[in-house]
């Protein structure tokens, strides 16, 4: 049942990604990197920020790279292990080699590995407490779990403000809510 709801809902979701995409990808993309710079910048605390490389309709962060390596932090990307595995966050300077991974997606060409204090999250939707719908693999989910179990981190989705659910998200036992989403309009922090 709460599968057919999360598929449902991921429909719906990724209509309204791409309309929102299409209408203004560029500018709320801009908006979005400006917001994170600012967050970054004012949050001392975070010395490893986990990124992901844009794929399909997802706002694009890539322009706050500079910035943030700039700052001196140390960034990561994910890496898909196994379907049922947390992400390894490979660490991604500015001269490593990013290479295919499972799904397509870009990955540095490295064995190190470093835990984040920060992790930017795309998404398909997310509602008002917080939560994230994601594309199902759990990925976000069991990582996040799995972090918080060693250690403080923060969670930011990253996401248009028309992807916001004018519902509740159908969440399972295993969602875990975000501290935080920035969408073109700010960031909106969650009492989680």
């Amino acid at each position: 049942m709460l599968a057919n709801f999360k598929t449902a809902a991921r429909k719906k979701a990724k209509t309204v990604r791409a309309k929102a995409h299409r209408e203004m990808g560029y500018v709320a993309s801009q908006a979005v990197c400006s917001h994170i710079n600012n967050f970054v910048i004012n949050e001392k605390n975070f010395k490893v920020i986990a990124v992901y490389m844009p794929i399909q309709t997802e706002i694009d962060i890539l322009p706050v790279i500079p910035r943030i390596r700039e700052l001196e932090k140390i960034l990561c990307l994910p890496n898909i292990i196994s379907d049922n595995e947390p992400l390894d966050f490979l660490a991604w300077n500015e001269n490593s080699k990013l290479v295919k991974g499972k799904f397509g997606v870009m990955v540095p060409e490295t064995d190190k590995i470093v835990d984040p204090d920060l992790i930017l999250c795309p998404m398909l939707s997310f509602d008002a407490r917080g939560y994230r719908l994601g594309y199902g693999g759990g990925f976000y989910d069991r990582t996040i779990h799995h972090l918080a179990s060693q250690k403080s981190i923060f969670t930011l989705g990253c996401a248009f403000s028309e992807q916001i659910s004018l519902g509740t998200l159908p969440i399972g036992k295993y969602d875990k809510p975000l501290n935080a989403v920035v969408t073109e309009n700010g960031v909106t922090f969650f009492d989680i």
